[in-house]
């Protein structure tokens, strides 16, 4: 073989890693081993999140101010759910759907709120994701981490924390197309407390906090065994 044609092949594997480099590796791949966790991740993936009907109480952090709030979230999945949410004082209210089409209004918000509230209903979608295609896991001493790239270009990463039964969801970050960043904060307390999610992005600002108040909300805080 010349140099020339050692070179051109030599190349040409460089540039099929990098390619390859550009895509999530399929699941079998990225894991490491096939512990109880991973494949407890495995059945999160393959559940996906919903149903879930719950009220809550909580709190909407927004140009600079913080305002009590209550609501109904009623979620079929990830794409299709109802949420109501109105500020105590009564500011913010509104009612939207969320479908394959996108977002509806059964309750217009005011003016001043309607891009809040499509970020709200953007947020709470995504809080609710799962990978639908390739993804990655990295295992770490803290944490187990999942990694996804959807059709639209949307980054996801997931941490799982060890707690007393096994792993515990505590946090996603989407990086959009657009820039903006959500991150989407779960809390499930021992005890009593109720199961808390919290959502903020980086181009409104906004910091919208929800205590659940039933049973069902298994869908958006994930737990597993």
């Amino acid at each position: 073989m010349t140099n020339t044609s050692s070179a051109v092949t030599t190349l040409a594997a460089m540039l099929l890693l990098t390619l390859g480099g550009c895509r999530n590796p399929p699941p079998s791949s990225a894991m490491k081993t096939n512990s109880p966790a991973q494949r407890g991740i495995k059945s999160w993936v393959a559940a996906g999140a919903g149903p879930c009907d719950t009220t809550f109480t909580g709190s909407l952090t927004y140009d600079q101010h913080i305002r009590a709030i209550v609501g109904h979230l009623d979620l079929i999945n990830a794409y299709r759910f109802t949420l109501a949410l109105q500020s105590t004082n009564g500011q913010c209210a509104f009612v939207l759907h969320r479908n394959w089409a996108g977002t509806h209004f059964f309750v217009q918000p005011h003016r001043a709120y309607a891009a809040l509230a499509k970020a709200i209903g953007t947020g709470l979608s995504l809080a609710c994701r799962r990978p639908e295609g390739p993804w990655q896991v990295a295992v770490n001493a803290a944490s187990d981490v999942v990694v996804y790239k959807d059709a639209n270009n949307n980054r996801f990463q997931w941490d799982f924390t060890p707690d007393g039964s096994g792993l515990r969801l505590t946090r996603l970050r989407v990086e959009t197309p657009s820039g903006a960043v959500y991150v989407i904060a779960f809390n499930t307390p021992s005890g009593e407390g109720k199961d808390s999610i919290d959502i903020s992005d980086s181009t409104l600002h906004f910091v919208l906090h929800l205590r659940l108040h039933n049973n069902s909300e298994a869908g958006l805080n994930t737990r597993i065994p």
